[in-house]
């Protein structure tokens, strides 16, 4: 089976590590969830790691629109606004550049939230698409925008740089959900066997992570994490492989707020958990 992630998430890779003979996922890196939304719809990949938002609007774009949430594979995403050197609340954003990896799905439905929040409309700032989250550290730093969100460990080197941490999504949201591992029904059903035996592989790590911190922080090092990445990397493990049904309400919500396409989805529209593992998606892990 074939993957695509912005970076490569810890619970698969340690997966990969606890299981060398069950259903491999090679995986690649994309640089934006168009792209991934290309490549599922073409075939030329099994499965996406990606904000969960994204179902709700690649389901509304012509295609197969049958794209699901199968898993939820992290408890929440961390993320900030960073805004460049100078700036010192998102109401200093009026007027200014915000670089997105795409205007109407995934993280910026949060960050649209949050600018609402503090008083500004989607008239009172630019969004500029730039691709993922290495991506748009990049161009910040390059002076190519005014904000943008970014989480660990890229908020750390901007802000080392000056930039400075405007809001956390998490301190306004805190059911703001992880990332997801989605995929197209069609290609659920073609895959059945070896994709039920990869969902429980990832059960059994989900499970190591949440049990024996020490033996999986072992292996996610030896398979190449960086040791800086490795605390956060636990923290954030899934407390269960079934979505979470708060956040991904919350994810409507946002849209339902800002008048966006999606508003009037469901959480029965969007994911299709039943092959999971029942120790993941009856109960927590820990």
């Amino acid at each position: 089976m074939k993957a695509m992630w912005f970076v490569p998430p810890p619970v698969m890779v340690l997966a990969a590590a606890l299981n060398p003979g069950a259903p491999a996922v090679e995986g690649s890196r994309n640089t934006s969830s168009d792209e991934q939304f290309a490549a599922l719809v073409e075939g030329r990949v099994d499965m996406a790691v990606t904000a969960m938002d994204n179902v709700i609007a690649w389901n509304r774009r012509a295609g197969p629109r049958d794209v699901r949430i199968v898993a939820q594979i992290e408890r929440t995403t961390p993320l900030y606004v960073i805004g460049r050197p100078g700036l010192e609340s998102l109401a200093d954003l009026r007027g200014g550049t915000i670089l997105v990896d795409a205007l109407d799905n995934g993280f910026v439905v949060a960050l649209r939230a949050l600018l609402r929040e503090a008083g500004l409309g989607a008239r009172d700032y630019v969004l500029e698409p730039v691709g993922g989250v290495t991506e748009r550290c990049e161009a910040l730093l390059a002076g190519g925008g005014d904000a943008t969100l970014l989480g660990p460990p890229f908020d750390g080197q901007a802000t080392g740089k000056g930039c400075a941490r405007l809001a956390g999504v998490q301190e306004r949201y805190t059911a703001f959900p992880g990332q997801g591992l989605v995929m197209r029904l069609a290609t659920m059903k073609r895959l059945e066997t070896p994709l039920r035996a990869y969902l429980k592989s990832l059960s059994a790590a989900a499970r190591m992570m949440a049990r024996e911190e020490e033996r999986a922080g072992q292996l996610l090092l030896g398979a190449g994490l960086p040791r800086a990445a490795l605390a956060g990397a636990l923290a954030l493990r899934p407390l269960s492989l079934h979505p979470d049904r708060d956040g991904v309400e919350l994810l409507i919500e946002h849209r339902r707020g800002l008048d966006m396409p999606g508003g009037d989805d469901t959480y029965e529209r969007l994911v299709a958990a039943s092959w999971l593992p029942e120790a993941s998606s009856q109960r927590r892990l820990i």
